[in-house]
């Protein structure tokens, strides 16, 4: 892969500027780190740090309205977040509008505080509580993680209070608090910029110089090491929840990032529980099937880190029998070590998905965010290019050691179990004025290159030689509108069958085989479409369409596969109930377009169609809906349409011919539900707070006024409408 060249400037205030150029696309991301998290607080004083990412959304000085009004205008995305460490803001837009993101960015690092007054101060107080609640107190498992969190890090650990605070804490906040926290640490000499895309380096310098180099600087802020945490031995805690099934969570102590150690244990992690293949999924997930889901990280932060296996119980099974699995697991670690194959299928992963970052310039984990994490957490943004090294030199000797050095009996053990019921001498500049844009750069989308084989196969071919990878669809237009009346998410559970066996290979072979080669099976249905998806390191696009093109033409809907996997989709239907914002989710189409509608079931379906499908009812939907005639093959990346269609040929071009069977068309006789304004009420005892939806029908993508309808949504909600 070529190395990502940039340039990089320190201006005498301290802010380091960073500047990588890649003309793709006319656009530019903009993202500021500073270096302050929730462990740079006080006891008593807690959330600050994230309570600030609000408040820089609020306005400044020469700006004194919202941070989004004229990015969005602009047409930029923007998001922001704050962990333990750090504080991130970034913005995405065209790149002619470079110097309007970095007025913005500079008066609020330069300017905030004329701008936070008491009235904002309160207003964004109980936006973040309410976050608070939402995030942890109104979500199932939510309120674990908070004690998870305090146990793991024990007082005085500065990752012992959660990165939003407490509710007490907040309250306390005073504006004169708020104000010393920011004069403290949101300053030049604490804060990296990255500028990335569509810009000459040296005219992005001048113009980052002009806006960043008056800002004063500020003391430097003393920085701790390794900070271990003072837990010991093995601690275990029960909590009762509103939720439908029990889970546990094990965590150890690890270490901090960049250790020699933080490798393996991340693959490690890998090995355990990424993907279908793992460990921990083939055994609990698949072959004993006492757990709904499970998960392994290796949280490596900047003074600490740890390890942690969240595994939770399927319908009927309980902590106890889990975490005897959990333990019969990790004590093959020594008796069966990971062999070469597990290993090279989690370097190939890594390898994917860090190949896929170097993609985009924006955003979270884009080259811009990424060159400002390792400027701040190692002061070397060029690790950008080798970062990845290290992770694929960790060979099985290393998994086998961390293993044993850290999965030891210092942890902490939660069981979630279900309530009883459930400055440098410039020109001025006039800060008052917002910049306008410079002239727009034209911009022309690559139009795809089209062919049909024989059989009625539509491919679409888009070729970008930037990067060593391929994306492959396979997009058919089948959706839960073709569900019989009777059987609501038959198209959805038909499509989770289509990986679950072939003729010629199980389950298991298909997981392990898309996992090898770094990849995963991407398999969703909509309400009109569905797509069965991948991407791949272009080496390996022709084993990814063979794998393809068996599940959509062989498909063998195992009986103990649709067995294991119906019992799955009735679990997860039931644990909605859990959920405030998954339920209003849920009944929402069903009142605006009437339940008797294509458009108003529940994608997914409900329980009483899923208990009462069979096999052959997905059998059917199958051979109904999933024809090539009905299909587009989407490729899109370092391939050549002339390759595309000599592989198509060979592995699809024996797919049955079905010309004379119609396409499949929208449904007919669905007008629009008309009724009379009305409010609909569901009672969720116990919910931290309530769950809002508005809305009612529009036209259709055909009608003229679809359009102005999206636009208008845009702009009266900040989000499009939905394609469903």
């Amino acid at each position: 892969m070529t190395p990502i060249e940039f340039k990089k400037l320190t201006l005498p205030n301290g802010l380091d500027i960073i500047i990588h150029q890649d003309s793709s696309l006319p656009l530019v991301a903009v993202n500021v780190w500073y270096h302050v998290g929730s462990k740079d607080e006080e006891l008593g004083k807690t959330g600050f740090a994230h309570l600030f990412e609000h408040l820089m959304f609020e306005g400044s000085k020469n700006h004194n309205h919202e941070f989004f009004e004229p990015l969005q205008q602009a047409g930029a995305s923007l998001n922001g977040s704050t962990t333990t460490d750090r504080t991130n803001y970034w913005e995405t837009l065209p790149s002619n509008y470079l110097e309007l993101a970095l007025w913005l960015e500079s008066d609020r690092m330069g300017f905030l505080l004329d701008a936070v007054d008491q009235h904002k101060l309160d207003i964004q107080r109980e936006v973040v509580k309410n976050e608070r609640r939402q995030s942890y107190e109104n979500r199932p498992y939510g309120v674990g993680s908070l004690t998870l969190q305090a146990t793991v890090y024990p007082w005085p650990h500065p990752y012992h209070w959660p990165t939003i605070g407490s509710h007490e804490d907040l309250e306390a906040a005073t504006l004169e608090d708020v104000h010393e926290f920011f004069r403290k640490f949101y300053t030049p000499s604490n804060a990296s910029l990255a500028i990335v895309g569509d810009i000459e380096i040296n005219e992005a310098m001048d113009l980052a110089t002009k806006y960043f180099a008056e800002i004063p600087s500020a003391p430097a802020i003393p920085r701790a090491g390794q900070i271990d945490t003072p837990l010991q031995g093995s601690t275990r805690l029960t909590i009762h929840d509103q939720v439908l099934l029990p889970r546990i969570d094990i965590v150890w102590p690890s270490v901090k990032e960049f250790h020699p150690d933080e490798a393996p244990l991340t693959m490690l992690a890998s090995i355990l529980a990424s993907g279908r293949s793992s460990r921990l999924y083939r055994e609990m997930v698949y072959n004993q099937q006492c757990a709904q889901s499970v998960r392994a990280d290796n949280d490596s932060q900047e003074i600490a880190g740890d390890f942690s296996i969240q595994v939770t119980a399927a319908d009927g099974h309980s902590v106890e029998q889990i975490e005897e699995v959990i333990a019969n697991e990790l004590r093959k670690l020594a008796t069966e070590p990971p062999n070469a194959e597990e290993l090279r299928r989690v370097k190939n992963l890594l390898e994917a998905h860090y190949t896929n970052q170097m993609g985009r310039i924006g955003g979270f984990g884009g080259k811009a965010d990424l060159l400002n994490y390792f400027n701040i957490m190692t002061g070397h943004p060029d690790r950008i290019n080798n970062e990845l090294d290290r992770f694929l030199s960790v060979d099985l000797d290393d998994i086998h050691r961390v293993a044993d050095k850290y999965l030891g009996t210092r942890n902490v053990r939660l069981y979630t179990l279900p309530e009883p019921k459930r400055r440098q001498n410039h020109p001025p500049i006039d800060r008052t004025v917002q910049p306008i844009p410079s002239s727009p750069k034209f911009f022309l989308p690559q139009r795809p290159e089209t062919a049909m084989l024989s059989n009625g196969l539509k491919i679409l071919v888009i070729e970008n030689h930037k990067l060593p990878v391929v994306a492959l669809g396979f997009l058919f237009k089948t959706g839960s509108i073709n569900d019989p009346s009777t059987l609501s998410g038959a198209t959805s559970f038909t499509t989770s069958m289509l990986q679950e066996g072939t003729t010629t290979r199980t389950s298991k072979e298909i997981a392990d085989q898309f996992e090898f080669i770094g990849s995963q099976l991407s398999a969703h249905s909509g309400r009109e479409q569905t797509l069965l998806a991948c991407q791949t390191l272009a080496r390996d696009w022709t084993s990814s369409l063979e794998l393809i093109a068996d599940i959509i033409q062989t498909p063998s809907f195992p009986d103990n596969e649709f067995t294991r996997l119906q019992k799955e989709r009735l679990t997860s239907l039931r644990r909605i109930t859990d959920d405030a914002t998954a339920l209003a989710e849920r009944l929402f189409p069903g009142l605006i377009y009437g339940s008797s509608s294509p458009y108003g079931h529940p994608i997914f379906g409900t329980e009483s169609n899923l208990e009462s499908m069979v096999r052959t009812n997905l059998v059917n939907q199958f051979e109904q809906h999933f024809k090539p005639k009905n299909a587009t093959m989407i490729v899109v990346g370092d391939i050549c349409i002339d390759e595309v269609i000599k592989e198509a040929e060979k592995y699809l071009g024996g797919w049955f011919i079905d010309l004379e069977s119609p396409e499949i068309g929208e449904p007919n006789g669905t007008p629009l539900k008309s009724v009379p304004n009305t409010i609909y009420l569901l009672d969720k005892p116990g919910a931290a707070q309530s769950v809002i939806r508005a809305g009612h029908p529009i036209a259709g993508r055909k009608n003229p006024s679809y359009y102005p309808y999206t636009i208008l949504n845009h702009a009266f909600g900040g989000q499009t409408i939905k394609q469903n």
